[in-house]
């Protein structure tokens, strides 16, 4: 049975963000609810964010201010200390917004869900100036079609503590370790057991030096590990995972991980086709004939239609242009 007021775990990642970790912190205490808690796990800033803990401390749970390795590995020491039913972990410089706690612990069941994801506003620097709004986590038809249009918005994404705790956050992801976390959990559980929810419950703020803004470029390199590990896990042919390895930055020192897979070849295909066909792409504009025939292979294994004006389009793309035009050089003159 829920709980009429489950307890709420946030933990808060923190470095030399001292400038908005007050906002953030308001905006959970200023959520009158009964039961939370609030964890600050920040890096060892030289600016003031201690002077602002120290300011409100008497709301904090825990909080500690220490060297770490960064972002992951600080979310991953807020993990070990909460003891909340519902985790998640909010940026110093993003908000909760007002009434989400009591929305969350109105609507989400602990026993029939693993996750709710609310919708998340997004603004400059200020609330006065909002840019995107109800962003939410988005899920497709199937997992494969979820793993592709990769709609994340982590901040408005609350976990069962048990399957967050369970699930863990891999420190060597710097920058889409949401991702990656997300992915994993759909290839165990599905999408039966997420709830979208039409409320508000985050605010996420963009800023000169906001990870997000700053260092945009570097999320690609994550999630381009992410990818080669899906397919790794999906036992994807060995052509997909070379091309896959093509865009991740130092591949050479890249260690792939193998996630645990309970859903079925039906829930993931779509995945496996959609990478097909960028592959084949690659590989036709390259002229890799085996390589782009191996790729449609797979992809009509996962659903590509064998039509005829598919493979001849592959055909096209494969042949020399010196060959095309004499080709068509022949052809124009029998019309003759």
């Amino acid at each position: 049975m829920q709980k009429n007021t489950p307890k709420i775990s946030i933990i808060t990642p923190s470095y030399n963000q001292g400038n908005y970790l007050q906002e953030t912190i308001l905006s959970v205490i200023n959520q009158k609810y009964s039961s939370y808690e609030l964890i600050i796990i920040d890096g060892g800033s030289t600016d003031n964010t201690i002077e602002v803990i120290k300011k409100y401390e008497e709301y904090i749970t825990y909080w500690v201010s220490e060297k770490d390795r960064g972002q992951s590995h600080a979310i991953r020491k807020g993990l070990a200390i909460a003891t909340g039913d519902i985790i998640n972990w909010i940026n110093s410089d993003d908000l909760v917004a007002p009434g989400a706690f009591h929305c969350i612990a109105a609507e989400f069941y602990l026993d029939k869900y693993d996750v709710i994801c609310g919708n998340c506003d997004y603004f400059l620097n200020s609330l006065n100036h909002l840019d995107l709004r109800n962003e939410r986590m988005g899920l497709g038809t199937t997992v494969g079609n979820t793993l592709v249009e990769q709609k994340i918005n982590q901040p408005s994404t609350f976990f069962k503590a048990s399957v967050l705790k369970a699930l863990g956050v891999d420190e060597q992801y710097h920058y889409a370790m949401d991702l990656e976390l997300w992915f994993r959990y759909l290839l165990q559980a599905g999408q039966q057991r997420v709830l979208l929810s039409d409320s508000l419950f985050t605010y996420f703020r963009l800023h000169e030096t906001s990870k997000s803004v700053a260092q945009s470029s570097r999320f690609v390199g994550d999630i381009e590990k992410v990818f080669y590990n899906v397919l790794h896990s999906l036992n994807a042919p060995r052509v997909l995972l070379d091309f896959a390895r093509l865009n991740i930055p130092n591949a050479d020192a890249f260690s792939p991980i193998r996630y645990p897979v309970a859903v079925s070849t039906k829930e993931t295909s779509y995945f496996l086709l959609h990478m097909a066909l960028l592959a084949k792409q690659h590989y036709s504009e390259i002229k890799n004939v085996v390589a782009a025939r191996e790729s449609l292979l797979v992809a009509q294994q996962n659903g590509h239609p064998k039509a005829p004006s598919v493979l001849r389009q592959l055909a096209k793309s494969l042949i020399p242009n010196k060959v095309l035009s004499w080709l068509a050089s022949q052809r124009n003159k029998r019309k003759i």
